[in-house]
């Protein structure tokens, strides 16, 4: 999505046809011109939307929580995350801008392209050494189960001690359970 953005820019916007002199206007874009624009666009929405809520429940998988050290390293994990977040923001909202201010969108989308395909290149270098887990039964299942049991048990009172609640033994089941809270 950031290449053909970055490539629609510099050969659409930028260099439009039958510009250069005083006695010839811009042209108007094409449609087709406009259309891959704006699938670029598009592009990007949905690849933001596909990697981002994912990411960093991919980088929690890589550390198991029982473990101590590996507990350790997933809370550098996580404060190293959200530094690079918040520098690629900062590069973002200084250099970026500064490059569309002076009129080369097209440089600025050139270097959006350039960190997300080495950010890439980074990613699946790591491959190897990833954990990967396989999917234990049909997620949709597990979903519509819990919003079955929750429509069930819509007005039972739980007792004021939640040591009474029966709790299923992490030994006795295969999915790892989650903690009893007074919460939401």
């Amino acid at each position: 999505g950031l290449v053909l953005l970055s490539l629609s820019t510099h050969l659409f916007l930028v260099k439009p046809q039958g510009c250069g002199t005083a006695d010839h206007l811009c042209q108007d874009h094409s449609t087709l011109e406009i259309g891959i624009f704006y699938v670029a666009i598009y592009l990007v929405a949905l690849g933001n939307g596909g990697y981002q809520p994912s990411i960093a429940t991919f980088g929690a998988d890589q550390f198991d929580e029982e473990d101590r050290l590996e507990g350790l390293s997933k809370i550098a994990f996580f404060s190293y995350f959200y530094l690079a977040l918040n520098l690629g923001s900062l590069v973002s909202n200084t250099v970026l801008v500064y490059y569309e201010d002076s009129g080369s969108w097209a440089l600025g989308f050139w270097m959006s392209a350039a960190s997300a395909s080495l950010a890439l290149t980074l990613f699946l270098c790591g491959t190897p050494r990833y954990r990967h887990f396989e999917p234990q039964g049909n997620p949709l299942r597990r979903f519509c189960q819990v919003i079955v049991a929750a429509a069930k048990k819509w007005r039972v009172e739980t007792p004021q001690d939640g040591k009474q609640l029966y709790e299923v033994g992490k030994d006795d089941s295969a999915f790892r359970k989650i903690l009893h809270t007074e919460d939401f």
